[in-house]
């Protein structure tokens, strides 16, 4: 199986090929929308909110290795 990425546009419901590309005649796809410039949406609410649904997580079991020294102990060995 091969891939080819070809940028194209879209224009009521049809793909269009951008610039020299060609698009075979048929073919099976995936299609991946890009949002236009200046049309992102805008996050609402804080960065707390926005991931209250990430917290814990980690529950303590992950723990920052800064605080476990042994693990440098053969470091550049």
């Amino acid at each position: 199986m091969s891939y080819k990425t070809v940028e194209v546009e879209l224009e009521n419901g049809r793909v269009h090929p951008s610039g020299a590309e060609i698009l075979p005649a048929k073919a099976h796809a995936l299609l991946t929308i890009l949002a236009a410039p200046g049309n992102a949406e805008v996050a609402h609410g804080n960065l707390a909110d926005r991931v209250a649904d990430l917290a814990g997580i980690g529950r303590g079991e992950h723990s920052d290795l800064s605080t476990n020294k042994t693990h440098l102990n053969d470091f550049g060995r």
